[in-house]
């Protein structure tokens, strides 16, 4: 599949987590969704089995409203059903360090739900 494909190194930190490779602007750039692809593995969304090839970048704080960056730590990926439902339904997503929650809509009486990463390197790792 190498030798067909080509491979694109990407630089990660001690715990995994790929650096930013990209410069701040509004839309993701490809390298940047290459560097989300790789940790997220997928739509993030816990139901959802969508490849990373089939997502979309999602700002964990809206781009234009709060001022969010386009950066590694600040995107997700979403497919595009699941990115549309968060914005629609007014779900959102929260940080903590390199944990990512999806919260609920004001009012609602359910929980945050913690999101994993589906990423195949992942989960050999914790093999």
């Amino acid at each position: 599949m190498i030798c067909e494909s080509g491979t694109r190194q990407i630089v990660v930190d001690e715990a995994g987590n790929p650096l930013d490779v990209g410069r701040e602007q509004r839309l993701f750039t490809v390298k940047q969704k290459i560097a989300l692809a790789y940790r997220d593995g997928g739509c993030m969304d816990p139901d959802c089995d969508r490849p990373a090839s089939y997502t979309e970048a999602h700002h964990i704080d809206e781009w234009a409203a709060h001022h969010g960056k386009t950066n590694i730590a600040d995107g997700i990926l979403f497919c595009h059903f699941h990115h549309m439902l968060i914005h629609h339904e007014h779900w959102r997503v929260q940080r903590k360090n390199s944990v990512y929650w999806l919260v609920p809509p004001p009012g609602d009486t359910r929980k945050p739900i913690r999101l994993h990463s589906k990423a195949t390197w992942k989960h050999q790792q914790a093999s």
